[in-house]
């Protein structure tokens, strides 16, 4: 992945699901997706706006190799207000995409709940601190996890789909007890995008769509009892070495829809 693409775990358990709050139950046939695009070192920026384009924190991307085909993805939003959103990813590319730890850090008047997550996607334990609630209750137990848990890891799933088909994957829902949902992404249509203002560089981007798998009778529930988890949205440039364009979500449990967007650093001029 080169510098300024959005890295591959922009998609947290709050950026994918965090909207979630009925409970599933969870198939445990595992289909992990094949690893087509094998990532690599990358450092990156992106910003954090309202969809009116209001800008509420900057956005700072990374990703080292920690071993054979293994390799480590933080992203860290610091926020005008002063809030912190810290997430780190840890996963293995060899053959299929595989989580092996998560990692998520939560905490300032943006988020209605200071929390510290991890889980290890190796072993199933997993714990959740909760920060502003007296002496830092904790949260831990184990999970059975299928082979196809992506948390954080929504878009380097997407670049890796054989052409620009959708899948069906499990994530783990903190809220803090966790949950595991099956959830889809399927491909809504294709949208043209620019990165600047010549009419000749253009290319589309795949325009896809991340739900849960509620079934009939769960999703009449929800929307009777206003439950309905917010749709989140993702656009990729497909057509030779796929790339990040654009999220649009909540970043926590009913929260409001923001956008992420890669963006370019500037050099100070000189005087």
């Amino acid at each position: 992945m080169k510098i300024f693409f959005l890295r591959p775990g922009v998609c947290l358990p709050g950026v994918l699901l965090a909207g979630l709050c009925i409970a599933v139950p969870a198939q445990l046939f595992a289909a992990p997706i094949e690893v087509l695009f094998p990532e690599g070192v990358s450092e990156g920026f992106v910003a954090l706006t309202t969809l009116e384009g209001k800008k509420l924190a900057d956005g700072e991307l990374s990703q080292v190799t920690t071993g054979a085909d293994r390799l480590a993805s933080r992203l860290t939003f610091r926020f005008i207000d002063g809030s912190l959103y810290d997430e780190t990813v840890t996963y293995s590319q060899r053959k299929h995409l595989r989580l092996l730890s998560y990692q998520l850090t939560q905490r300032g008047p943006a988020f209605p709940e200071s929390l510290t997550i991890s889980l290890n996607g190796e072993t199933g334990q997993y714990q959740v601190r909760q920060h502003d609630k007296g002496d830092d209750p904790v949260v831990s137990g184990h999970l059975d996890l299928p082979a196809d848990v992506y948390n954080g890891l929504t878009i380097t799933l997407l670049k890796n789909l054989r052409g620009k088909t959708g899948a069906s994957v499990h994530m783990v829902v903190f809220g803090p007890e966790p949950k595991l949902y099956q959830v889809d992404l399927t491909l809504l249509d294709d949208e043209e995008t620019r990165n600047t203002n010549r009419k000749e560089l253009k290319a589309t981007a795949a325009h896809y769509v991340l739900k849960p798998k509620l079934g009939w009778w769960l999703g009449t529930l929800a929307a009777i009892f206003g439950k309905m988890p917010s749709d989140y949205h993702f656009w990729l440039i497909k057509k030779d070495v796929p790339a990040f364009v654009r999220f649009e979500g909540s970043l926590y449990q009913k929260g409001p829809i923001w956008r992420v967007e890669q963006v370019s650093p500037r050099v100070k001029q000189a005087r």
